[in-house]
């Protein structure tokens, strides 16, 4: 496999002004520390009281904007460079995405949003609408604010039904060596199978084709989250890598969200 390693110039990362704490600015910041990238961190605020009333609305744009500037203070003092950008926008989840298209970044990052599956399903969720809409890799940080493991696992499809999904299946394999080798991490990859002929997968051609050792990669029976997730409880990784083919936000990405409590970096499928 002709591997290419990846560099993420700019992330995108959406602040939360609900939130005391961003976790996705955290793992942002060590992210462009390895990766010598930029930062461009994007808020976005609505209150319907002020409507009508440009006066009090500035107010809350500048309070937002000052809000941002801090942050991204204490990024520069780290030697980053810091972008900013505050817009007014009763639909923030579209207006974030539009944003994160429109800044040339390579990689958005945000907090994951806590909803019920039932939830994720019925409801216009902004983690659902970055997954469908974003052309750039999208990396939903959990609660947890360190790495702490030095894991990656990888979710490779065993046997990929079309080119796409075999190209989609190199640049996972390939986005995971490069994440790892500069954040020090072991990769780790998983497949899923339904019983049948698929639970006798060769362990050696799949292990050299994800290119780790072959104590490193698990084959589950199950849904692809399932499987997932049953491995990721066991490895305990910091960072899951799946793929998102078709361009929309696929069942084991959405699925995932909910049933693991760790990173999720999506790769749209090109």
């Amino acid at each position: 496999m002709n591997q290419k390693t990846t560099r993420f110039e700019k992330l995108f990362v959406v602040i939360d002004p609900t939130r005391m704490v961003q976790p996705a600015l955290i793992k942002s910041e060590r992210i462009a520390t390895k990766h010598d990238a930029s930062l461009f961190l994007y808020c976005c605020v609505f209150d319907e009281r002020v409507v009508g009333h440009e006066a009090e609305q500035q107010i809350e744009l500048e309070l937002a904007h000052e809000c941002l500037e801090r942050l991204a203070a204490a990024a520069r003092e780290k030697g980053l460079d810091v972008e900013v950008q505050v817009e007014w926008n009763s639909d923030w989840r579209s207006a974030a995405v539009a944003a994160a298209n429109a800044s040339g970044s390579s990689l958005v990052v945000k907090t994951v949003s806590q909803h019920s599956a039932l939830g994720r399903r019925f409801m216009k969720t902004s983690d659902l609408l970055l997954l469908r809409e974003c052309t750039d890799p999208v990396l939903l940080v959990s609660g947890r604010q360190r790495w702490t493991n030095n894991k990656l696992l990888a979710a490779i499809k065993l046997k990929p039904e079309d080119e796409p999904h075999e190209r989609l299946n190199e640049r996972l394999v390939g986005l995971s060596h490069s994440i790892a080798e500069r954040a020090g991490f072991d990769v780790y990859a998983v497949t899923a199978h339904k019983g049948g002929e698929d639970m006798f997968f060769d362990r050696q051609q799949f292990a050299d084709f994800c290119q780790v050792p072959r104590n490193r990669v698990f084959s589950a029976e199950g849904a692809p989250e399932q499987a997932i997730a049953a491995v990721a409880d066991d490895i305990k990784p910091d960072v899951i890598v799946v793929g998102n083919p078709g361009g929309a936000a696929s069942n084991t990405a959405r699925l995932l969200i909910d049933q693991v409590e760790t990173d999720i970096l999506v790769l749209p499928q090109l």
